[in-house]
């Protein structure tokens, strides 16, 4: 029997994917620790009045939205070049696939690029100076809607942050790897220890734990 929560938080993650949030942004926005909010989300674990609340500043919606979570959401416009790759293609380019699947998945990438075709990028001159081989690029989750990311046919777009914000543009010639960071889930609570055994009666038949005594019997 479906829970009686369950169609809300169907409505917030419907709106989580809507607005093209990332569980490492939307963790972000709310304060609330991102494998708590995923357990939350997903129903593993109790959503608090609390959480509600800040979800619902999160992700802009009034209180009539999250009265009527079976209604329509409005239209919103979704993370550029988030949605996820609907099937791998062997044949195709690999690099924006992976890619894409990074940012669908809101996992924190990493990337190393050919510096020396870098020259027309957009970094700058110092950066490419003290990476004159293998230029390393780390997107965290909770910042991939600052770096607007853009996927084009010949080359991959995004804003990132050195001494200033700079918006780049990286050919797809020039990628030599991409890496997925996974996010730490909390651990699990240890199991309770198992109940001692009771341990057996004596001989003498007292019970257990307790010394002998003795009777007087007329």
């Amino acid at each position: 029997m479906p829970r009686p929560s369950e169609p809300l938080l169907t409505f917030l993650r419907d709106t989580v994917r809507r607005k093209g949030y990332s569980t490492a942004e939307l963790a972000e926005r709310t304060g609330i620790e991102r494998a708590a909010l995923k357990r939350r989300l997903g129903g593993s674990e109790p959503l608090t009045v609390d959480d509600l609340v800040l979800l619902s500043q999160a992700l802009e919606l009034s209180p009539a939205e999250i009265g009527l979570g079976g209604q329509e959401a409005p239209e919103v416009h979704p993370l550029p070049g988030a949605n996820l790759v609907a099937a791998p293609d062997p044949l195709g380019n690999l690099g924006e696939q992976v890619l894409r699947l990074g940012f669908a998945l809101g996992v924190d990438l990493f990337l190393v690029l050919d510096s020396k075709r870098l020259g027309e990028s957009g970094v700058p001159k110092t950066v490419l100076g003290r990476f004159p081989d293998s230029l390393p690029i780390r997107l965290e989750a909770k910042y991939h809607r600052h770096n607007k990311p853009r996927f084009e046919a010949d080359h991959f777009e995004c804003v990132l942050s050195f001494d200033a914000l700079y918006t780049c543009t990286f050919p797809w010639t020039a990628f030599r790897q991409v890496t997925f960071t996974l996010p730490e889930e909390a651990p699990a609570p240890p199991a309770p220890p198992p109940p001692e055994p009771e341990p057996p009666p004596r001989d003498d038949g007292t019970a257990p734990g307790r010394a002998p005594f003795l009777r007087v019997v007329k």
